[in-house]
């Protein structure tokens, strides 16, 4: 019989030693692995620009965060919409991550030129729109408030920049749509709010109004301020977009920031505290946009508004120190004149920069800005605007850079082109283009035809004034973007045509009709 064999005690104990050591081997690796990753020494810094209605929840989620464990931090700048989508548009450096109020601002950025910005994010909070109502006032619903035959003194913001104002507009085309003629019931409903609106959503609070759009944040931050004048919310019986604060990541975001931004919207979507704030939790079903409808209806307010953005380019060349006949003034001062005049054509809403041109006004550059955009309300209201205009009628000099300016003009004019307002460029001038240095006709009109986008038209005004304007030359350059050219041999009639010249431009149907 075979006995089986003995395991003696130092073979038992060299096994034990190793199975130690092999465990050790790799729980000591594991150990390792854990200690490394919590030994974060140059965490990732994720910049987060945020609306600042929404800002406060971002950042106190933001400070709750531990670097050492997650390897990133997060930074939240609150910033307007408006202003973070100008400087993507400019290609400024961008943030890492971007939350706006809402989906259209998204889509308007991208409209404006910041073609890499997301079309759409993933919602982070939730605002409904609702209907700031005084106690006093009867109904009981949108329709019976702002609807068709609706008598309440009804208030709105600019829809191109506020958002609860857009959901509004759509509203209001939605009751008209029911009617027998769905076109004149929803200009009839629109001119009520549109002819007195306002530039800032927040100064509808302080108005002498009884009905406007606002988000359920708003009139709620609004009712708890001592003093002020309780508002009732009235709830929309129809879905409408709500401010859906949308978290897009940027494409300038580096791995290890788009890894961090990618961490800290978990974090949000996994239970923040938004109640605190003013906010509701996320809904991926709330009611979506349609971008053809809202820009339908955008485009009609402009038409209704007569809202513009106008960037003016005033020629300040040698020439237009002449003396005109009869006149005892200098085209310089008639031109200058015109153009003052010509402010009072526009709604208080529309934005207006000027640039003045010759040769070589700004190192090389043919042109400088005279004016910043701005309102034309803010521009009446500081008056620094009329006094540099003013000026300009004793900076004349130098010659005519028409080409190397109107390609500047017009692409300032593109990148910053915004929805919801009638944009043009307008060009005054008393003579042609005298710059050797500068491009040629061709290549201007090539590089014009290039900018143009059907969905976002952009016209030039090209009014030309005195006897040595070359109106093929003019008539050329506003040809080849859609727009007009306005010409008079006799500089003293300047103030005719660029009356005729904005009004044919910015008059839009039903008002005016097509030539």
């Amino acid at each position: 019989m075979v006995r089986p064999r003995r395991v003696t005690a130092p073979v038992v104990g060299l096994s034990v030693l190793l199975v130690l050591s092999v465990v050790a081997w790799i729980g000591g690796d594991a150990v390792l692995d854990r200690l490394n990753a919590t030994r974060c020494t140059d965490p990732a810094t994720v910049l987060v620009t945020a609306a600042p209605a929404v800002a406060p929840a971002l950042s106190d989620v933001a400070d709750d965060l531990s670097a050492a464990d997650d390897c990133y931090r997060v930074e939240v700048r609150a910033e307007p919409a408006r202003e973070t989508m100008t400087r993507l548009v400019a290609g400024e450096v961008s943030p890492s991550v971007w939350v706006p109020e809402s989906t259209t601002w998204l889509r308007q950025a991208r409209d404006s030129g910041a073609w890499r910005v997301p079309e759409s994010g993933i919602s982070v909070a939730l605002s409904p729109i609702v209907l700031a109502v005084k106690e006093s006032v009867k109904g009981r619903n949108w329709r019976e408030l702002i609807g068709p035959g609706a008598t309440a003194v009804a208030g709105i913001a600019d829809p191109a920049r506020d958002p609860a104002s857009l959901s509004a507009l759509l509203a209001l085309r939605g009751f008209a749509s029911a009617e027998k003629d769905p076109a004149a019931a929803t200009v009839a409903a629109i001119r009520p709010v549109s002819g007195d609106y306002s530039e800032r959503a927040e100064d509808l609070f302080t108005r002498p109004l009884d009905v406007f759009p606002t988000s359920e944040q708003a009139l709620e931050r609004h009712n708890s301020t001592p003093g002020a004048t309780r508002l009732t919310a009235v709830v929309s019986e129809n879905p409408l977009p709500p401010l859906d604060f949308p978290y897009v990541v940027l494409p300038d975001a580096d791995e290890a920031q788009r890894a961090g931004a990618e961490k800290f919207l978990a974090r949000l979507r996994s239970g923040t505290d938004l109640a605190t704030f003013g906010l509701r939790a996320p809904d991926d079903q709330a009611a979506g946009l349609d971008q053809g409808f809202v820009d339908e209806t955008l485009r009609l307010w402009s038409g209704l508004t007569l809202t513009a953005r106008v960037l003016g380019v005033l020629d300040v060349s040698g020439s237009m120190n002449q003396v005109v006949p009869r006149t005892g003034t200098t085209r310089m001062a008639l031109a200058v004149g015109a153009a003052e005049r010509g402010l009072g054509m526009f709604k208080p809403g529309t934005q207006i920069g000027l640039w003045k041109f010759s040769t070589r006004l700004d190192g090389d550059r043919d042109y400088r800005e005279i004016i910043p955009f701005a309102s034309v309300k803010d521009h009446l209201a500081n008056g620094q605007a009329v006094a540099a205009v003013r000026a300009t009628r004793a900076t004349a000099n130098g010659a005519t850079g028409l080409y190397d300016t109107t390609l500047a003009a017009y692409r300032e004019a593109r990148k910053n082109w915004e929805l919801g307002r009638i944009n043009i460029v307008a060009i005054m001038t008393d003579g042609r283009n005298e710059d050797p240095d500068s491009i040629g006709q061709r290549e201007l009109l090539d590089e014009l035809a290039k900018l143009q986008d059907k969905r976002r038209p952009l016209p030039v005004i090209a009014i030309g004034m005195g006897p040595d304007v070359d109106v093929g030359e003019l008539k050329a350059i506003a040809d080849a973007t859609g727009g007009g050219a306005f010409t008079t041999v006799d500089p003293a009639g300047i103030s005719d045509i660029f009356a005729q010249a904005l009004s044919t431009m910015l008059c839009q149907p039903p008002a005016c009709r097509p030539q």
